[in-house]
């Protein structure tokens, strides 16, 4: 927030322009601006709260697009390094906490810290509201999840066939290793739910050995 400078635009003023070099991020605080690409006209109508002119700036490329403010527009600008480095810093800060509910998951205890490193930096993290079914019964398996918040139970038919899922549960794994490629149970939110999600061609380079050489028990613990 205290990075923030606001400015002001006047009707018809170029806030970015496409193909100009980007240096500054905005947000829109009040007023309503038109977004355009040539050769293909209004895109989009931006009103307060929306925010543009990230891509140029994240990826050091020409603006893709011009913003004309529509009236007499205020909006907070961001400079480039201010901008890359609170990205960069919360990006390190999202890695450590996924890293950090990685280390704690029994089934991964055996991965190296270089691996789970690794991981982590392919999380992605997916948010459900309650009543969504995330994994369902005879489906194919494709990903492993990790509760980080919220709470889901697991159901064959209409009866729930484990305790509760929670922070630092997870499930979907044995679809991906040893018992076939179909899922076994339906998984759905009881609550708002958060969850990590790590692709199958992950999981299985980076756990399928150490999975396939844990006895029953080891592959039980701590889950459901």
């Amino acid at each position: 927030m205290n990075a923030l400078e606001k400015k002001s635009f006047a009707t018809g003023s170029d806030i970015i322009k496409q193909g100009d070099a980007g240096d500054l991020f905005y947000i829109l605080h009040d007023g309503m601006c038109d977004i355009s690409i040539n050769g293909k006209g209004s895109v989009m109508k931006a009103t307060k709260g929306i925010a543009f002119g990230e891509l140029a700036l994240l990826h050091g490329a020409p603006r893709a697009a011009t913003v004309t403010a529509e009236e007499a527009v205020t909006a907070w600008a961001l400079d480039e390094v201010s901008f890359k480095m609170i990205l960069m810093g919360k990006s390190q800060k999202d890695n450590e906490d996924v890293f950090n509910i990685l280390r704690s998951v029994p089934l991964l205890k055996d991965v190296s810290h270089h691996d789970l490193k690794e991981m982590a930096s392919v999380v992605k993290e997916v948010e459900f509201p309650p009543g969504t079914p995330v994994v369902v019964e005879g489906d194919e398996g494709t990903m492993f999840y990790i509760v980080k918040e919220g709470e889901l139970k697991a159901t064959k038919g209409s009866q729930e066939v484990s305790k509760r899922l929670k922070q630092g549960d997870y499930f979907g794994e044995l679809a991906l290793l040893g018992n076939g490629d179909k899922r076994a149970a339906t998984v759905s939110v009881v609550e708002q739910a958060r969850i990590y999600e790590i692709s199958k061609q992950m999981f299985q380079r980076l756990v399928g050995n150490l999975f396939s050489n844990m006895s029953e028990a080891e592959r039980n613990a701590g889950r459901t």
